[in-house]
């Protein structure tokens, strides 16, 4: 555990967020080993097709992952403010949450799946694939939900290396298991999905066993539920559980109009999507644990010193967005090519929509690391709602941009990459102008 009140900030900050920078990019790969494989074993029609059912799937897991990261600001702050009763509470309260949620919003999203892939205008050639991936990942959806659950716990007593550990054990199983299932057994996407969901509920048990064996503040021995601590849970993990759900609903609107591109389209844009999942890595890393140094000082009261840190994690986000950027603009072909059959018959056009894509949105990756930054200051600090109502106002400009590129302007699927920088920069401006007014004191929840 560490403990952010006292001693330098730089140093135990960039400590703090390496282990969870490598453990996100880890767990980003569970879609990229999943993408790559079907991309070049099944075909680009099936990788457009897993596109589709994940970012449906997204959606209707976002709402519980949301809750999670609301969960672990709560925590973070008492364990700051050295509550470690109510600590251990608000940890059995979540749990009991979490588990029931999970297991209607499944139930649910296994029933409506081919309504929802309709609503996308999911095309024929790709809907009995897609159906397929999207049911196997919500029939598992409690793994993920537990997975980053007991992260955010860890993470919000400053231990973001035992996580790391759990999540390499189970990407090298995913990557063991999925070529396996894909290629040797040749269940196509479906085995694609079974072996994501298989390495995601073994990442869960051992993140769980952990923390229950080793971690007395998350040893419960009996599951109580304490409404007035759900209340608080709630506050802090709505907005966010929000923000999750609105950014995905509005990456589904976004999918639908890919979708109008047909299938070549799809696929580039899925492969970018992937990349891009591993390129931002570092810095939504780096705001995480942003959020977990300033919940924890301004639970002890320590306004200056979170202050300080915000300013100095800034710095090393726009940085890394910086150099992230260059590289991605040299080996924009070649990356793609990664997740493709040169053989399959759209290559060709998908590389081609994918490098502009690519080429475009990164230039404003430093966008996203200002933005990235002052909304993990907002969150540490407690107020939830304007952490909640930025990316969605970002991913709202973002979508109605895009609309109105293709629609008024005529341009083509470009209009989506172009669409991107317009969300960021809007949002960075309010962000900037919300920080400097000091809106969010005061929302500290000890």
């Amino acid at each position: 555990m560490n403990d952010f009140t006292t001693g330098k900030i730089a140093k135990p900050l960039i400590a703090f967020a390496a282990p969870m920078m490598i453990g996100n990019l880890l767990q980003q790969t569970y879609n990229i080993v999943d993408a790559m494989i079907v991309g070049r074993f099944v075909g680009g029609d099936a990788l457009a097709a897993v596109g589709v059912s994940s970012n449906v799937a997204l959606f209707l897991i976002s709402a519980l992952i949301g809750l999670t990261t609301g969960s672990g600001i709560v925590i973070a702050q008492f364990f700051g403010a050295k509550q470690l009763d109510r600590l251990k509470s608000a940890v059995s309260v979540s749990i009991i949450f979490h588990f029931a949620l999970s297991v209607v919003l499944m139930i649910l999203g296994v029933l409506l799946a081919p309504a929802l892939l309709r609503l996308l205008n999911t095309g024929d050639e790709i809907f009995d694939d897609a159906l397929i991936y999207m049911r196997i990942l919500l029939g598992g959806m409690l793994f993920p939900v537990f997975m980053n659950m007991y992260t955010a716990y860890l993470r919000a007593l400053g231990d973001s290396r035992r996580p790391l550990y759990f999540l390499i054990l189970s990407v090298i199983c995913n990557a063991i298991v999925t070529p396996i299932f894909v290629i040797v057994l040749d269940w196509g996407v479906a085995g694609a999905a079974i072996a994501t969901v298989f390495t995601q509920f073994l990442a869960a048990l051992t993140c769980f066993l952990y923390a229950h064996l080793k971690v007395p503040l998350l040893h419960v021995d009996k599951l109580t539920f304490d409404f007035g601590l759900f209340r608080l849970i709630l506050k802090y993990g709505i907005p966010a559980a929000l923000q999750m759900s609105f950014v995905s609903l509005a990456h589904l609107f976004i999918v639908r109009l890919i979708n109008s591109f047909g299938p070549a389209a799809m696929a580039g844009i899925t492969t970018v999507s992937r990349i891009d999942s591993l390129a931002t890595m570092p810095v939504y890393s780096m705001a995480l644990a942003l959020s977990t140094f300033v919940a924890q000082n301004m639970g002890a009261g320590l306004e200056d010193r979170a202050k300080k840190g915000f300013k100095t994690a800034t710095l090393y986000m726009v940085a890394f967005s910086v150099i992230i950027s260059v590289i991605l603009m040299v080996f924009a072909p070649q990356l793609i090519l990664l997740f493709l059959d040169q053989g399959d018959v759209n290559a060709s056009e998908i590389v081609s929509t994918g490098q502009t894509y690519m080429h475009i949105m990164v230039m404003f990756y430093f966008l996203f690391a200002i933005f990235s930054s002052i909304n993990g200051f907002f969150r540490g600090v407690g107020d939830a709602v304007i952490a909640m109502a930025f990316p969605i106002i970002s991913l709202a400009c973002r979508t109605g941009s895009a609309y109105a590129l293709i629609g008024l302007a005529g341009m083509g699927p470009e209009a989506l990459a172009w669409s991107i920088p317009i969300g960021w920069g809007v949002c960075c401006i309010g962000c900037w102008i919300y920080y400097k007014k000091r809106l969010w004191a005061g929302k500290v929840v000890v």
